[in-house]
C-alpha cells in the first residue's frame, strides 16, 4: 500500500527530514554509533524470538535493519510487514532487502505510524528501532501498535536514551552535541537533521515513565533493559 498518507504538523517536517537525509542515513549512524547499534538490534531480536512470533508489524521501519534482523533470528516467522511516514527511507530499505535478504518475506509501506491501516489483532509482535521518539503523539502511537496486536502477543521497542550514570551523562551530553551535529554536516550534509536527532532524545519519556506510557496504551508486564550504559533502551510488553 504505497501511497501518500496525509500528515501535518511534526509529523509532515519528520517526513520532509528523513527522506532528505534518507541516502547518508545508514553510514552516518554507523560512524556515530561505532557499529554498537548492531548489538541492540540483535539483542531486541532475540528477545522477540523467544516468543516464537509468525506476524511482525516494524513501525517506522526506516531502512529496514532491525526488520532483516528478525528474519535471521525467528524460525517461525512468515511474514514482517515494516511501515514508515518516509518514502525515502522505505525506498534505501527495499534496496537492502533485495541486496542482504532476497528470500526474506519482508512488504515495506509507507503509512502513518500513528494512524495504522491494519485491522485491530493483526500482528503476533509489534517492534520499533530508534522511531518513537519522532512521533507526533507518542501516546496514540503507542495505543495503535497496542490495538493491530494480538492478545498475547509482545511489542519491543529500541530507542536511545540518556545514560543515568552522571559521568556516562557528561560523555554522552558531549558525544551527542559536537559529535553527532559534526558528522551530519560532513557526511549527511545536513547539520539541523543531525542537531535534532540528539535532542529527540532527551524529549521523550524514559525508562519507568516510557513502561507507564506502555501500561497505559494497553500492555501488561512492561518492563524495560538499559543497553551500554543507558546510552540505548529496550523497552518490552506482553499484551
Amino acid at each position: 500500500m504505497d501511497q501518500a498518507t496525509p500528515t501535518t504538523g511534526k509529523t509532515e517536517r519528520i517526513r520532509r527530514m528523513f527522506d532528505g537525509i534518507a541516502d547518508r542515513y545508514d553510514f552516518a549512524n554507523k560512524l556515530m554509533t561505532l557499529g554498537i547499534d548492531r548489538l541492540w538490534r540483535r539483542r531486541t531480536a532475540r528477545w522477540v524470538a523467544s516468543h516464537s512470533p509468525h506476524k511482525i508489524l516494524d513501525v517506522a521501519v526506516g531502512t529496514a535493519d532491525l526488520s532483516m534482523e528478525l528474519t535471521r533470528q525467528c524460525p517461525a516467522l512468515e511474514q514482517i510487514t515494516g511501515v514508515d511516514i518516509s518514502e525515502g527511507m522505505l525506498q534505501k530499505g527495499r534496496e537492502k532487502i533485495a541486496q542482504k535478504a532476497p528470500q526474506a518475506n519482508i512488504q515495506l509501506e509507507q503509512a502513518n505510524c500513528e494512524a495504522l491501516p491494519y485491522k485491530e489483532e493483526s500482528f503476533d509482535a509489534v517492534v520499533s528501532s530508534f522511531g518513537v521518539r519522532n512521533f507526533e503523539h507518542l501516546a496514540q502511537g503507542l495505543e495503535e501498535m497496542c490495538r493491530v496486536t494480538r492478545p498475547g502477543g509482545v511489542i519491543a521497542i529500541l530507542e536511545l536514551s540518556v545514560p543515568r550514570n552522571p559521568i556516562l551523562r557528561c560523555g554522552y551530553t558531549l558525544w551527542t552535541h559536537t559529535f553527532i551535529p559534526l558528522v551530519g554536516s560532513l557526511f549527511a550534509h545536513n547539520r539541523g537533521a543531525y542537531n535534532y536527532l540528539p535532542r529527540s532524545v532527551r524529549q521523550v519519556p524514559q525508562y519507568e515513565a516510557f513502561t507507564k506510557m506502555l501500561l497505559e496504551a494497553g500492555y501488561g508486564k512492561a518492563e524495560y533493559k538499559a543497553f551500554s550504559g543507558g546510552i540505548a533502551t529496550l523497552y518490552y510488553a506482553i499484551k
